[in-house]
């Protein structure tokens, strides 16, 4: 009987196939954990990895808590008893999905912060700690928000962050002009500005979607599929939204160039 290949969901999409072998290194490695799903021939539709365990052994109280080392090794056992069918019959022709449906296997609040994040859902989920019960962002850092600020609130669709944001730069730079602030002091402002991002944009997105998910359940308290789509339609990311803020971005740079020369 020739052993099952697998296929893993990672951003969105399917990789593999792997054998037995290649999935425990894969969650040995992290790059797997307990919630991530799984997909061999036979099988009805994509599962996580934690429900096949328990299936297999619910004795075994594995919990497979997502993004950390604590996800027990996947058991041969376990990986049989997911894919067993007829070693006689003759192989189905089902192809191997492309494309992992978003949040597909996702419940609850899970479900909606996959909706409104779109597809680095995964990055977000690590970030935010919400295998942990709490969602909490704290003592986390944010690249993309540290080099870019306004415009990747902007991408991110946090109008209302984002224009608060510029009125802080512009206060800023208004202060700095009105005292005649030495070119030196005036990077280190603009750089502490730009940590300041860093350090709370995860905080801050948080925030937002939070916010928007109690919109969105308010609207739709009763139908959770309706809350998604309302969630898909005003989260993920806007490129127009990017390209606005590069303009702005660049239109104050000249008008600042401009009064100060």
């Amino acid at each position: 009987m020739q052993e099952a290949q697998w296929y893993y969901a990672r951003h969105g999409k399917s990789e593999g196939p792997v054998d037995l072998a290649g999935l425990q290194r894969l969650q040995q490695d992290g790059v797997i954990t307990g919630h991530t799903l799984l997909w061999c021939e036979g099988m009805a539709g994509w599962q996580p990895l934690q429900s096949l365990q328990s299936t297999a052994a619910p004795a075994s109280g594995a919990d497979g808590v997502a993004d950390g080392p604590a996800a027990p090794p996947a058991s041969e056992t376990a990986i049989a008893a997911a894919s067993s069918h007829d070693p006689y019959r003759a192989p189905t022709a089902a192809a191997t999905p492309d494309v992992i449906p978003l949040g597909a296997g996702l419940t609850g609040q899970l479900g909606l912060y996959a909706a409104i994040v779109g597809g680095n859902f995964p990055i977000y989920r690590k970030r935010w700690r919400l295998d942990q019960g709490t969602a909490n962002a704290a003592g986390t850092w944010h690249w993309p928000g540290f080099l870019f600020g306004v415009i990747w609130m902007m991408y991110r669709k946090m109008y209302r962050m984002a224009a608060i944001w510029v009125g802080v730069l512009v206060a800023s730079s208004a202060i700095e002009a009105f005292i005649e602030v030495p070119d030196a002091l005036s990077l280190v402002i603009n750089l502490g500005l730009s940590v300041t991002v860093g350090v709370f944009a995860n905080s801050w997105y948080l925030q937002h979607c939070q916010r928007e998910i109690a919109r969105a359940q308010s609207l739709s308290t009763d139908n959770e599929a309706a809350v998604r789509s309302t969630l898909a339609a005003r989260g993920d990311t806007s490129v127009i939204g990017a390209v606005i803020a590069i303009a702005v971005s660049v239109t104050l740079g000249i008008v600042g160039a401009v009064l100060t020369g």
